[in-house]
Parts: structure tokens; sequence; C-alpha cells
């Protein structure tokens, strides 16, 4: 009994444009990810100058005019 050897591929053969496509897609996906976190950081910030704002209005209304 004769036997054939034949090569099997690892990895399944994708298209150049589908590969690009993927590629693509992930990279817009990770860069709004990025963008989301990076604002997420800023938030604090945001919220302490405001509570800050807040906290030196109610003092200002404390005092009579003059």
């Amino acid at each position: 009994m004769k036997t054939q050897v034949q090569p099997v591929p690892l990895t399944p053969t994708v298209a150049e444009s589908e590969t690009r496509l993927i590629k693509s897609a992930a990279l817009v996906t990770f860069r709004f990810v990025r963008a989301t976190i990076n604002a997420a950081k800023t938030v604090p910030g945001i919220v302490g100058q405001a509570a800050s704002d807040v906290r030196d209005a109610w003092e200002e209304s404390s005092r009579p005019n003059a």
C-alpha cells in the first residue's frame, strides 16, 4: 500500500481584503476605547471643579450684599 504525504495548512487562508477589514475594524474599536478611557480620566477634575464652584457660590450667597 502506497501512502501520499500532503501538507496541511496550519492557518486558514484569508483574502487580503478580509484581513485588512478586520484590522481596520479592530483599530477603530481600540482607538474608540482609548479615547473613552482618556475622557473618563478627566471626569474627576471636572467634578472637583464643579464642587469647588458650588461651594464658592454657597459661601458668597451667605454674605450680605454690600
